[in-house]
């Protein structure tokens, strides 16, 4: 997979979360689906554990 973005450094936005609001943009829908689901699906799990 190549990618023509400078790999999440930012010159004009604060350093902390540039690159991961990059890298999640950058992601196709379905993956950002994908990663939402087991990111709910793991929130619940720790919920019920508790």
């Amino acid at each position: 997979m190549a990618s023509n973005r400078d790999d999440g450094i930012a010159s004009d936005g604060p350093a902390t979360g540039a690159g991961l609001v990059d890298r999640w943009t950058a992601l196709d829908r379905g993956w950002q689906a994908l990663a939402l689901g087991l990111g709910i699906v793991a929130a619940h799990l720790v919920g019920q554990a508790l």
